[in-house]
This record gives structure tokens, sequence and C-alpha cells, in this order.
């Protein structure tokens, strides 16, 4: 990742002179270059190539790239392709102005530092806009005069605190949060003061990525509530539901280029109409080894009745101590041992209920009245309301709900960010939402059995089907064979 410019001052130990005073002549570049005669892969550029350009932040390092810019312009061009390593560029923009890499960094335009340049290409957001990249390339000194001006900054909450002259509680609430549909409760002032910690407490764990890219699942959780939301009929009411969804712990892991390896995220969704709130936690493994696969996906759920200030932030930790959270689903793979019999066998459990479903429902956004004119409990379904909570924690789920459209199909969304074992339980979690909810099966894929009651589709669940164990003893005998 990059550099946390928060203070920004030119590291320690760095040399300050100005690129003028380290620019080498090509003899001496080449002298300096026998060092390190073993490092070429950066040369190929892998895949389909691109020009970058670098640009200076300051006089001096201008007038050095139109020495080097054959048309002596005050920029560089380098070839780059989604294959590279940041490192791979830097190297070849360094043969171009004959500057060690070690004097310098590299900064987006958005206000990105990459300090170390360990950074895949295909993982990095700066990579991914449309046209020519521009990065900036800074001198030590540069940076806190670029850090005054273009540090990016991270910020969660969408809405800003509306003026408010009453000192009733309620009210400013409303005022502060943009409330919707609330009512008066003498819990009021806790949600006040817990909701305020909250959002101080995600503000500071973000604050930790001034002048960096934040960690992707935050961008995950946004785009799987956005998802979620434009699915409403909310209108400008979206920015404030999007508030309500505080990711207040985030581990995640991953293999590169967005392949979650394991995750722990823990969010609390504050209703907008009650001073409640329901927290949902997300344990994640997927792990390939050589002759199997380790994988689950749990989500776990739990009300919150906001009778304290301070943040509760417990979390489960195993099924002796659960801290109050029941599960909504648990995903995973039968344990069989590895070897050349090995093979992944789904094992899922959906354990939430019509009932405590509905009272989610009821807790979060209130009470139905059955009309498309009715509060808030009437935009937003139970169906909805499910797929909320699992984006709550950067699952981003459509359920399908239309039983007469055949292109209408439950969908796991996965976008840059990837969880490898969810797919293949994309119709199973749909029709158990869809169950719970009270919404109407769909026609397509078998949902209801001829009595009307809804089929299992775990069939394929089977440790060894009749085909599977002649397949076994073949194997058997032809290992006996060559004994």
């Amino acid at each position: 990742m990059g550099q946390s410019l928060a203070q920004p001052s030119h590291p320690p130990g760095m040399d300050t002179r100005p690129m003028s005073e380290l620019h080498l002549t090509e003899a001496e570049y080449a002298e300096y270059k026998t060092h390190y005669a073993s490092d070429t892969m950066y040369k190929t550029v892998y895949g389909r190539s691109r020009n970058l350009r670098v640009i200076a932040f300051n006089e001096d390092t201008k007038a050095v790239f139109r020495t080097c810019n054959p048309d002596g312009h005050d920029y560089v061009e380098v070839p780059w392709s989604d294959m590279d390593s940041v490192k791979w560029i830097a190297q070849r923009i360094e043969d171009k102005i004959r500057v060690s890499f070690h004097h310098w960094y590299l900064a987006t335009a958005d206000g990105v530092v990459f300090k170390t340049f360990g950074e895949l290409v295909g993982s990095t957001a700066a990579f991914q806009v449309p046209g020519q990249v521009v990065l900036t390339l800074l001198m030590p000194t540069d940076l806190a005069t670029f850090a005054a001006a273009h540090l990016k900054q991270h910020k969660w909450k969408k809405t800003v605190a509306a003026p408010c002259t009453s000192r009733g509680e309620l009210e400013e609430c409303v005022a502060e949060f943009h409330l919707i549909d609330a009512q008066p409760s003498p819990g009021w002032a806790m949600y006040r003061g817990q909701r305020k910690a909250a959002d101080k407490c995600i503000e500071e764990a973000l604050e930790h990525y001034a002048g960096d890219e934040r960690p992707q699942i935050y961008d995950k959780i946004e785009a799987a509530v956005a998802d979620v939301l434009e699915l409403t009929d909310l209108g400008d009411q979206e920015d404030a539901i999007h508030d309500c969804i505080v990711p207040l712990s985030v581990e995640l892991g991953d293999y590169g280029w967005g392949n979650v390896s394991h995750a722990e995220v823990f969010s609390r969704v504050y209703s907008p109409t009650k001073p409640t709130a329901v927290d949902v936690y997300l344990e994640y493994h997927y792990r390939t080894r050589y002759e199997s696969v380790e994988f689950y996906c749990n989500v776990y759920y739990r009300l919150e009745p906001i009778n304290d200030t301070k943040l509760n932030l417990s979390t489960p930790r195993g099924p002796n101590k659960m801290n109050g959270f029941y599960p909504v689903f648990e995903m995973g793979l039968a344990d069989i041992p590895p070897g050349r019999r090995w093979r992944a066998i789904d094992e899922r459990t959906f354990s939430i209920s019509t009932t405590q479903t509905r009272a989610l429902h009821s807790i979060l956004f209130g009470d139905t009245s059955g009309s498309d004119s009715g509060g808030l409990a009437d935009k937003i379904s139970v169906r909805e309301m499910l797929q909320l909570l699992l984006a709550s924690v950067g699952i981003s789920f459509y359920a399908a709900s239309d039983p007469n459209d055949e292109d209408d199909q439950d969908e796991f969304i996965m976008g840059d960010l990837r969880w490898e074992g969810l797919e293949g339980s994309e119709r199973w979690l749909g029709r158990k939402i869809r169950s719970v909810a009270g919404d109407v099966p769909m026609n397509h894929g078998g949902e209801e059995s001829e009595d009307g009651n809804p089929e299992d589709d775990d069939e394929d669940d089977e440790y060894d089907s009749d085909e599977d164990e002649e397949e076994d003893e073949a194997e058997d005998e032809e290992d006996e064979e060559e004994d």
C-alpha cells in the first residue's frame, strides 16, 4: 500500500538533495546498473502495453525531465501493462531519468503516495482509470507540500448534520442523523451518544489510510449497500440509510488480484426509526491445498438494544461463546480427508426463521402499512433488508423476485473483491431468503415441490454416488496393478 502521510515530512535517512544533484550521466548510470545486472524482469512488458506519463512536482525535477524527454517536454513516459508491479514501472522510470528509485516517490492524482512500490498494478485503483494513467514524481522534500494540497482522505458518512434549535433528544437525532419516521422514545439520548461513538470509530480507522488506498472491503461494503438501495424507492433518503451502516472492525487477507483468503467483518446497522441496532458479523476462510480446499463462510446477527453510549465490540468466539449472536447462515465443505478421493461437498445451513426475520425488519424500519405510500418499512422489503444485512459485511447478493421473468436470477455480485466458494450457492440462498421473507417462489428452477413445499436443492451433497464409487474402485485396481 502507499505511505500514510497524516503528519507529512520527508522520511529520516532519505537524501534531501534535489534531483539535479542526483541525476547521473549515462556512463555513471551504466556503472550503477552493473550492481543489479540480474534484475531485468522489468524490461519486458507482459500483456497489452500502454504508455504511462510521469509529471514532475517541482521546477528542478521538471528541468531534469526536459533533458530526458526527446522532445524537451517536462514529463517522461514509460510502457506498462496490467501484469506489472509498481516497482517494475518505477525501474523503467529510473532507466529513463537516471536517478535511483530509492530517491523518490510516485503519487496518484487523488493523493495516494506509493512508498514501497510493492503493489500489483492489477489490484491498484490508480491504474483502473480510463485513458492515460498519470503519476506525479515526488522528491522527499516535496511530501509536505504535496500532502497539504492533495493528500487522499477517506470519509464514510454521506450526510452532514442539519441545524437544530431544539433541545429535545429526538429532534437533535433527526437533525444529526437524518432519521426517518422516528417516534418519541426515552432511548434517543443513548442512541445519539453511541452512534456518535460509532461514527468516530470508523473515522479514526479511515484516518490511518490518509494518503493511501483504504482496504477494498470498505469499497465492497459501500458498493453492496448501493446495489440494494437501488432496488428501493428511497430517493434522497438513500444516504441516510447508508450512514446507518457502520463497519466497526474489518480484518481482511487476500492472495492478490482481489481473491480473499480470510476475513472477519463486524458492522452495526442502526435503525433510522427506533433507538436500536442490529449487529452483523462475517467470518470467512478460503484456502486451496494440493488435494483439497478449506472453506467456510458464516454470517451472524445480534440485536443491539443500545443501553450504553459505549460500543459493544464483542463478536462470536466459537459455539460456546457466541456473545449474543445467532446464525443467519453457515456455509462450508464436508470434512473429508484430503487425497485423490477428496471432492468439494457443500454443507449449508440457513438458520434465521421467518419470525426472527420479520422481527428484525420491524426493529430496523418500523411496521408495514401495506400501502405503497407508507413509511420506510414499506419502501424496504423484508427480502431487501436481508440483502442489506449481508451487504453490511461486504457480501453483495441479489435475490430474484419475479417468478415470471426467466432472466431474473439469484446472483452473487463479486466485483473487484471475490468471495471464493460462494458461487454455486446462489439458488440455495435466494430460495431461503424468499422463504423467510414470505415472497412468492420462483417458477423456474424447481423451487417448489408438488406438495407446495420448498424443495431441498442440496441433493448434490451426497458423499458418494454409485458412479463415484465405481471410479474409486477402478483407481484402487490400477494402484494394485502398479504395485
